[in-house]
């Protein structure tokens, strides 16, 4: 089934790897290209692992076809990030169907401030 643009009402920037030495080393992400995309959640989870609260959202991304998303690709929508964790196109309908990942970094702890008796 192909949407229509009026479905794809969110904006999402993709931004893929950028290799900077000739080692083939990554040094950061860099953005290619804008384009329109309905977003539709899938589900969502949130657990305590080790002690910390990890939360993640799965959304599957629905845009036309392009040759710009790849697995490592990131997706960034109305300030989340998100993982590429699977691509399902057809070029013939001008369709790409993205299941992405919401990335949480976790805030680490602030360091303890020192007390009168430890000056």
């Amino acid at each position: 089934m192909s949407y229509t643009a009026g479905f794809r009402q969110n904006r999402v920037t993709i931004r893929n790897k950028v290799v900077a030495t000739t080692f083939g080393d990554v040094a950061e992400y860099q953005d290619v290209a804008t384009v329109h995309a309905a977003k539709t959640w899938k589900h969502g989870a949130k657990a305590m692992r080790e002690g910390a609260l990890d939360a993640y959202d799965s959304v599957i991304f629905r845009m036309n076809w392009n040759n710009i998303v790849t697995r490592d690709s990131l997706l960034v929508c109305d300030g989340k990030t998100y993982q590429v964790l699977s691509l399902n196109g057809d070029r013939r309908q001008n369709e790409i169907e993205i299941l992405a990942q919401e990335i949480v970094e976790s805030e680490s702890a602030p360091a303890p401030k020192p007390s009168a008796s430890d000056i």
